[in-house]
């Protein structure tokens, strides 16, 4: 047994996972034009290096506080629904190939558990490693449970995941495509580029990994 993960926007996904629930946010009046504002000059500052990934998404998530989680399920099911449009054949071929071969297939995401969820069940995959929103009294609070799901926080799962089922990590398969994902790439036994951003495909060439274009 062995297990093999996969990164989702931009790996198993051709689109960021995001972007589809910022837009029907905003379409379904849950943000407005005043929230659209702030997430462009949040992006900004976290692209030039300013801001954190985790304390970006943090100022995100404040945005869905109170919203009741069964009220919001009809929406998360369309967000996912929409996603399905932009599942990467390749994706498919090689979770079906690890299936196939007896590996444990598991979405390892930054992206929120109620995407992941759902994109699991409809990939037949085993399981799922993600960014958890916090639910008080069936509600969301607007705070994450435990730390966003990003970089060094990835690797530390992983390496948890592993170890509490037996599972190798000299066996280990990992599927991404951003620099960002570097830390798992380097723990793996078999780290794969998929579409890598140019800083991920230099260092990828630099070190012999397998690079692929989905």
């Amino acid at each position: 047994m062995y297990a093999a993960f996969f990164d989702l926007d931009h790996t198993i996904l051709s689109i960021s996972s995001g972007r589809i629930m910022f837009r029907g946010s905003y379409d379904r009046g849950i943000i407005g034009r005043r929230e659209v504002r702030k997430a462009f000059v949040i992006n900004a500052l976290y692209r030039i290096g300013l801001m954190s990934a985790g304390t970006a998404v943090g100022y995100w998530m404040k945005w869905y506080r109170g919203l009741d989680v069964d009220g919001v399920a009809p929406l998360v099911a369309e967000w996912a629904g929409e996603l399905l449009r932009y599942v990467r054949e390749d994706a498919r071929k090689e979770i079906a190939f690890h299936r196939g071969q007896g590996g444990m297939t598991v979405i390892l995401s930054a992206s929120p558990d109620f995407i992941c969820d759902r994109m699991k069940e409809h990939l037949g995959m085993d399981d799922v490693i993600c960014t958890e929103l916090e639910v008080a009294d069936g509600r969301l609070t607007g705070s994450l449970k435990g730390e966003y799901c990003f970089g060094p926080e990835k690797l530390a799962r992983v390496l948890r995941y592993c170890g509490e089922r037996g599972l190798r990590m000299e066996d280990a398969y990992y599927y991404a495509d951003s620099i960002a994902d570097l830390p798992v790439l380097e723990a793996v036994g078999h780290p794969v580029c998929v579409t890598p951003s140019r800083a991920l495909e230099r260092r990828a060439r630099r070190r012999g990994w397998r690079v692929v274009r989905w």
